[in-house]
């Protein structure tokens, strides 16, 4: 039976697929076989890249032991130790066949070889990102605009024709161009449409029989309406119903249909955003893949040059492609394309510069290839930092937008979905940014996590770093976020936040710094913890930090909020005043009474405004 174009869905997140090229890199020189398929998988349990200690589903069959230390992320763990995970796991199927799937995304990307029985080695392509020589972004897209199905080394592919990626920007742009044609509203392809149509489209030649079976099925669906029926879940049975019955018809010949363009659909739209050439739009049950408006340029290029038909290779002639990086020629990489990338780029920070008032920043445009590639990076982060500064704009002008972030947090916090775009650790990151961003008047408010184009958040901040770095005239500040609650709060916030602070503390040594610590609640054992850094020290000096609930968060805004309509404005040092007030801790007797007197101080703090 055919199966839906996918990599695995045992690496959902591509953003881990360094550390896992990493773990790898372990096993050069050895013959991949059953012994080394398990050792691999043996690896990440031991690097903690594989048991997700955020989830509980990761701790079936383990000891309560072996939960402990999968949670205390402070602890290292053994080879010895990892493998007695492992044993305990007893994997469906046997573990070397859990570890061929953790390698499958490496080696169908080109990053890795590795081939039953055969020698195991790093590719030129995997080398340069492992050596960062080149970014991820980089190595992602061209390893997905090379990859096609059928390939010498991708099993039960023959009826394919198909470069899938390249097939799915063209599958998306001409369902918005016949939107256009007539008069629908140009939206791109929702979740259910990406995992049904895309992941089935075999042949680089049915793109347009394709598009129109695609309209048909919207159209039947959002047919579909809510007043037709006695509740919202009758509507939403029907919605299932229609999709359920449809799938069974239109993808019968493939393994699983129901249940894979559900799981292979979330996977792989998470592989093609890293590229930043699709971007989503709307909520979560409602969400569209649409293609990145600021990536046109590139996108026609690659349309214009690639028809997504296949090429043939030998299986040497595969590997060599796949894993030589630049094999695949950009069609946009000529000085005439980057030169007019880049006018682009710069006319976004020119419009946001002017909305802004700020002082236009200079760039000298490059003659050379090289540099002009170079001026483009640069110009697309400063327009990310001007895009995050112009949140603090839009929402000074419309406070009606600050409702909207506190709606927006409180869903967070109860874990309601709706009207997420990505998953709530990712959304958590957005909000209490511009939260940050609505409260005073910083300099600057630095968010770490990685963004698309569109300034939306593509992933969480990575571990080694702080969520989000905060600089006022006076003070900084870091602001640390998490969803969790229970215990594996203190497991993985505890040492960590104190450490990144620290770390921030010594680059930052002639004003006072301080941590913002925000969660749905705060579990017991992190406040001790964070309590014992502020009443006595931390690796011998004590910390400033304050935690929070994201209904505190909201609070704060709501005051904000009141205080913008009476025409007044909360400043830097109101927030230091805050912040002062929760971490004088004279007055407060235990950690178990803490969260009363930040409450207590918040309300107080109010009253001073």
């Amino acid at each position: 039976m055919l199966d839906l174009w996918n990599f695995s869905t045992s690496v959902r997140n591509p953003e881990r697929l360094p550390e896992f090229l990493n773990v790898a890199s372990k096993l050069e020189g050895k013959i991949w076989n059953k012994e080394t398929q398990e050792g691999f998988q043996i690896l990440l349990i031991q690097h903690r890249l594989y048991l997700d200690s955020d989830n509980t589903q990761s701790f079936n069959k383990l000891s309560l032991e072996q939960q402990e230390l999968l949670r205390n992320k402070e602890q290292e763990i053994t080879f010895e130790q990892a493998k007695d995970i492992f044993k305990s796991k007893a994997y469906v199927g046997g573990g070397d066949m859990r570890g061929r799937q953790s390698m499958n995304p490496l080696k169908k990307l080109g990053f890795i070889y590795a081939e039953n029985n055969e020698t195991i080695y790093i590719t030129e392509i995997g080398k340069k990102l492992l050596n960062n020589k080149i970014s991820f972004e980089e190595a992602l897209l061209e390893s997905l605009l090379k990859y096609q199905l059928p390939n010498p080394i991708t099993k039960g592919c023959s009826d394919w024709n198909s470069k899938p990626f390249i097939s799915t920007l063209r599958l998306i742009k001409r369902v918005n161009e016949i939107c256009k044609e007539r008069n629908i509203t140009v939206k791109g392809i929702s979740f259910s449409e990406f995992g049904i149509f895309v992941l089935s489209l075999l042949n680089f030649n049915d793109i347009e029989t394709t598009a129109n079976e695609l309209l048909n099925y919207r159209k039947g669906f959002e047919n579909i309406k809510p007043n037709s029926f006695d509740s919202y879940r009758d509507f939403k049975l029907a919605q299932d119903t229609y999709k359920n019955n449809y799938i069974q018809k239109y993808l019968g010949k493939f393994n699983k249909p129901e249940k894979n363009t559900k799981e292979y659909g979330d996977s792989m739209k998470r592989y093609l955003r890293q590229t930043k050439y699709i971007r989503f739009l709307g909520a979560y049950g409602n969400q569209y893949i649409d293609l990145e408006p600021r990536r046109m340029i590139e996108i026609d290029s690659i349309l214009e040059t690639d028809s997504g038909e296949c090429k043939n290779f030998s299986k040497e002639e595969w590997l060599k492609y796949m894993g030589s990086y630049g094999s695949y020629e950009l069609p946009f990489e000529t000085i005439e394309k980057l030169s007019t990338i880049l006018s682009s780029i710069l006319d976004d920070i020119s419009k946001l510069e002017n909305k802004l008032s700020i002082q236009h920043k200079i760039f000298d445009i490059p003659a050379d290839k090289k540099d002009l590639k170079e001026m483009i990076n640069q110009a697309r982060n400063y327009r990310t930092l001007l895009q995050n500064k112009e949140i603090k704009y839009d929402y000074s002008l419309d406070l009606s937008k600050i409702d909207t972030a506190v709606s927006m947090l409180k869903d967070i916090s109860v874990n309601k979905k709706d009207n997420l775009i990505n998953k709530p650790s990712v959304e958590l990151e957005k909000w209490v940014n511009i939260a940050l961003n609505i409260i005073n008047d910083a300099e600057e408010i630095k968010p770490n996590t990685p963004v698309g184009d569109d300034n939306e958040p593509t992933f969480t901040a990575p571990a080694n770093v702080p969520d989000i770095e905060c600089y006022y005239k006076n003070f900084s500040m870091v602001c640390e976020v998490t969803m969790l609650k229970n215990r594996d709060q203190w497991y993985n916030e505890g040492q960590p936040v104190m450490r990144h602070l620290r770390e921030f503390e010594n680059k930052h040594t002639t004003k006072p710094n301080y941590c913002l610590f925000v969660a749905p609640a705060l579990h017991k054992d992190t406040l001790g913890t964070y309590w014992n850094a502020v009443k006595y020290e931390y690796d011998g000096f004590p910390q400033k930090i304050v935690p929070i609930t994201i209904n505190q968060l909201t609070e704060i805004l709501s005051i904000v909020k009141e205080l913008k309509i009476s025409g007044r404005n909360i400043c830097k040092e109101n927030m230091l005043d805050l912040y002062e007030r929760c971490t004088n801790l004279k007055d407060c007797k235990g950690f178990w009474e803490w969260p009363n007197f930040i409450e207590s101080q918040i309300k107080i703090w109010a009253k001073t405004l």
